[in-house]
Parts: C-alpha cells; structure tokens; sequence
C-alpha cells in the first residue's frame, strides 16, 4: 500500500513529535524525541511521568501527534498527522531506543535526567499524510488494523 510506505518512510526519516494530550477539555502539547517500532505502527519516546501531558494520559490515554518537516515554502510543505493511544511501554523498548540516542549515556546530564523519566509507547491508530509537493493540500488517511 503506497500512503502506508509513504508515511513509513517519513516517520523513519525524521525523530520529534509534537504530542497532544487532553483532560476535562484542557489540553496540552510537548514536542518529543520518538522512535518507530513494530513496523511504524507505534513511536516509543520518554517523558516525565509528572509532566502534565502525561498526567492527562490517566483520565484519557487518546492523543493527537504531528510529524513535519521544517519548511517556509507552502508547495513543499509534508507532514503526519496521528491519532492515537499511549501506554507504559515493555522493557523490551528500552533498549532501542537507547540504541538510537545513543549519544546520552556518554552525557552525565542526559544520564540523570534519564532516572527521572519513563518510557511510553504511544500505539497508531489513524494516520493522515499531508504533502504539498503532489499538489496543495494533498492529503491520504489509513485506518491501522
């Protein structure tokens, strides 16, 4: 299916999301580091537990996510646009996404800021691929299973 190696190859290709979560109709976004795992169908990243797009998550584990490219010139515009569920991600996860960061266990400021944070997996459920290069306001949505 084409929309869905399209955004695969654009979720693979990029590594910060802008997450959206909600609570009692107040929502609240954080742009974060990600990595795709099981086949782009989800995006691990890490987050204080006490930060409030998080805290959202345990009166509401919905969320909205975006992934663009950095562009001034509307023609060439591409981006994501996500729904989603967050949960706790496995243990197992860890270790990839350390593997892709690998950079902070050499950094003592990344190493202790680690201790602080848990890993989540936030679980794809519709995706909305957005590029302007085919066209203004081209646009292709998957459902995933």
């Amino acid at each position: 299916m084409l929309i869905m190696k399209d955004i695969n190859k654009f979720i693979q290709n990029h590594n910060t999301l802008t997450l959206a979560t909600e609570r009692n109709h107040e929502v609240f976004a954080a742009a974060l580091f990600y990595v795709p795992v099981d086949n782009c169908k989800a995006l691990i990243f890490v987050s204080n537990p006490k930060s409030e797009h998080i805290k959202n998550l345990e009166y509401n584990a919905k969320c909205a996510a975006t992934i663009q490219k950095n562009n001034l010139d509307w023609e060439k515009i591409k981006g994501i646009q996500i729904k989603g569920k967050i949960e706790t991600a496995k243990e197992k996860y860890w270790d990839i996404y350390l593997k892709e960061f690998d950079y902070i266990s050499g950094n003592e400021t990344l190493k202790k800021a680690m201790e602080k944070v848990q890993l989540y997996k936030l679980n794809i459920k519709w995706a909305r691929f957005i590029d302007n290069s085919k066209g203004f306001g081209n646009k292709n949505e998957i459902e995933y299973p």
